[in-house]
């Protein structure tokens, strides 16, 4: 007699998921990119109104302002990126880090719109520097 054949109740996840992480994970890379030559160029060439509202300040210039909208995309595509490495059980830490990361230069992003010193300056930067890496680091592992 023998035994039935017992089949693995955990399926790989598919490639087609695999290749959307990998794609989701890609454009938070780029969009990265483009934050941070927004970032450079708000810090060294716009000047930021001393006691103004958030608000005020952040939409009282241009480059400011595609600076703040490319966040908020940037914030969808993390989003994105930990949804779909949950859902393949894939590159979570790597995701999940990089969402960190992205918050925490916002929260440096409001504190430097507000009082304009080095630290949140350096640290916004410090910031995109963890998320580039994790996001990079998840499309090599899913190789």
């Amino acid at each position: 007699m023998t035994a039935p054949a017992q089949h693995d109740t955990q399926a790989p996840p598919a490639s087609s998921r695999l290749a959307a992480l990998r794609g989701t994970c890609m454009g938070a890379a780029v969009l990265l990119i483009v934050q941070f030559g927004l970032g450079m160029g708000v810090n060294l060439y716009v000047t930021l109104p001393a006691r103004t509202s958030f608000l005020s300040t952040v939409f009282g210039s241009a480059v400011l302002a595609g600076h703040a909208v490319v966040a908020l995309a940037l914030l969808g595509a993390a989003i994105a990126a930990l949804v779909r490495a949950i859902r393949t059980r894939r590159a979570v830490a790597f995701t999940s880090v990089g969402l960190a990361a992205i918050l925490a230069a916002a929260a440096a992003g409001a504190s430097f719109a507000g009082h304009q010193s080095n630290g949140a300056s350096l640290a916004m930067a410090l910031a995109t520097a963890m998320a580039m890496f994790c996001y990079l680091a998840a499309i090599f592992s899913l190789r």
